[in-house]
């Protein structure tokens, strides 16, 4: 997979008339888009391809997916962006209670909410892993349902499968949110588990394994039965003519994945590793290609950099970017923020600026 320099260009920047930013708040692979991808891209352009409707129930994409994973093409619903994934599976359902681990994204509350379902607490294990279903009783929360993910975002923890096939026993219908799976040290899917469970609905993505999050290409995964009865409340105005063009290169670029996981498998540690040891900074250990950390000055650190919102605002001015995580639902501090993990130059470049943004007086 060739490495790419992963920068976009924000001629607003400030303290510049223009600056190349890189970009740690994105969790998308750090080497960027395979050239096979953008060959097709660049030929459908060319040949005319985008000028037609697409084939909304992505036929080509599905045999590629049914290819790739051993199960029937009926097992596959193809759409766009993850969080439409997520809602087209809730709305599938009678509205009930339903369980999400804290912290999580704001697209997964909308989500069920839009559907009528009433959104129930799990709170994390000491350790920010998911608990088991069982242990709901002590934290006096019931749920006929439950959204997990594996990676979690932000905490970057992954899903143990005895923890969710204890969800999977106990409650009527799960989705799991494996946007980013690839992209984890020795993360596994859980989709082999849609052959015995018809009650597990997994979700995955093309945007961040494959760096194309401006053409996106996501899908459900679960119990053909289960799809059918999805695809009955779904709409399928959002899928694009991406899923038909891609369908060829994803066969060959799947298996490259294994590349950029062993890179990861160093790379992560050494990023919050390095993060840790900066003044101030707090991490949680992370398990996929981003790192959850905190920020607190104590007042012996520089001045200019007080809190989170600070140090966001002077990494940008650098040209970095981070994602601030304030008013993510279940994170109630404003100290938390999000990094990355991007190319080992990009991810030295960004350590040595904070560490000089954070001590210098």
């Amino acid at each position: 997979m060739p490495l790419g320099d992963n920068t976009t260009q924000e001629p607003q920047l400030a303290g510049s008339e223009a600056a190349s930013w890189i970009d740690f708040s994105s969790t998308e692979n750090p080497f960027g888009a395979p050239d096979s991808f953008i060959r097709a891209i660049v030929d459908a352009t060319s040949n005319g391809v985008l000028s037609y409707a697409p084939d909304r129930a992505a036929h080509a994409f599905r045999n590629t997916l049914s290819r790739i994973w051993g199960l029937p093409p009926e097992s596959f619903l193809v759409g766009s962006t993850p969080s439409d994934m997520i809602k087209a599976a809730a709305q599938t359902f009678e509205p009930c209670s339903v369980g999400v681990t804290a912290p999580c994204p704001t697209e997964y509350v909308l989500a069920l909410s839009n559907a009528s379902h009433q959104i129930r607490k799990i709170t994390l294990t000491s350790s920010y892993s998911t608990p088991l279903a069982k242990t709901l009783e002590k934290q006096n929360v019931q749920i006929s349902a439950a959204v997990l993910a594996n990676p979690a975002f932000p905490t970057s923890r992954l899903l143990a499968q005895n923890t969710l096939v204890s969800y999977l026993e106990t409650c009527d219908w799960v989705v799991v949110d494996e946007r980013s799976i690839e992209l984890t040290l020795g993360g596994q899917s859980m989709i082999p588990l849609t052959r015995q469970y018809k009650n597990l609905i997994v979700v995955q993505s093309l945007n961040d394994p494959f760096a194309i999050s401006g053409m996106q290409v996501s899908y459900c995964i679960a119990h053909p039965d289960t799809i059918a009865e999805i695809r009955r409340f779904y709409d399928d105005s959002s899928v694009n003519m991406m899923p038909e063009v891609l369908a060829e290169p994803l066969l060959m670029e799947y298996p490259k994945l294994d590349g950029v996981r062993g890179f990861l498998y160093s790379e992560i540690p050494w990023m919050q590793t390095m993060l840790s040891l900066l003044p101030g900074v707090d991490i949680i250990p992370a398990e996929s290609n981003y790192v959850m950390s905190s920020f607190r000055n104590d007042g012996q650190l520089s001045r200019e950099v007080s809190n989170v919102k600070a140090l966001a605002k002077q990494l940008e001015q650098a040209g970095f970017r981070i994602k601030k995580l304030e008013g993510m639902p279940g994170l109630g501090s404003s100290d938390y923020f999000l990094v990355a993990v991007r190319t080992r130059q990009q991810n030295e470049a960004l350590i040595d600026t904070m560490r000089q943004l954070i001590t210098t007086p």
